[in-house]
């Protein structure tokens, strides 16, 4: 018969298992604990000027868009056609082609991305639908939507969605980027008159 000896019950010099998953255990709850009070202190501090601009983009001046001109692109950092945040159009109500305002009047903002399936909307000035030039079109399904962001064909359910519009007493515009609203028939009526 063969003998066998209990192991020694003298711990090893680098600690027992059960001592490393205690403090492995405990140091992960420790760590959570630091990573909620962090991001309680985060949203209880007032926010700094810089973070403040993720919610609203300066776009220039009433100056800036002539009457019943063409919308204007921006993207968070300033003026960009090719990859717009948001498009940017002062409506005149005078307009009666087809694409026009809509008899809207006053500066509208709009979302570049289609109520489709999102993919971006952008002014086509010598794109020709019902005998008429100028139109938001959808990259990838065709939507065609007026100056006014009415949708006139495509897959789109709805017009093309609005931002929220500020102009101050110097003439100064501010779209608020966080503040869409889903777009209808009524978006010419959305449109901001400068102040008197």
């Amino acid at each position: 018969m063969t003998r066998f000896d209990a192991p020694d019950p003298t711990p090893s010099p680098g600690g027992s298992r059960r001592r490393f998953l205690r403090f492995a255990f405990f140091g992960a709850i420790g760590t959570s604990f630091v990573g909620a009070a962090g991001m309680v202190l985060q949203f209880l501090m007032p926010r700094s000027e810089d973070a403040l601009r993720e919610f609203y983009v300066d776009v220039g001046t009433i100056g800036d868009y002539p009457l019943g001109g063409p919308p204007l692109g921006w993207s968070t950092d300033g003026r960009d056609e090719a990859r717009p945040a948001l498009w940017v159009v002062n409506l005149d109500p005078a307009e009666t082609r087809p694409g026009g305002s809509g008899g809207g009047e006053g500066l509208i903002a709009f979302s570049p991305k289609c109520p489709h399936l999102g993919c971006t909307l952008r002014w086509l000035p010598s794109f020709k639908f019902e005998n008429d030039l100028g139109w938001f079109r959808c990259d990838c399904h065709g939507g065609t939507h007026t100056k006014a962001g009415v949708r006139v064909f495509g897959p789109a359910p709805r017009s093309m969605d609005t931002m929220r519009v500020e102009i101050d007493r110097r003439g100064n515009v501010r779209v608020h980027i966080r503040e869409i609203r889903p777009g209808g028939n009524d978006n010419p009526k959305r449109a901001v008159k400068p102040p008197a």
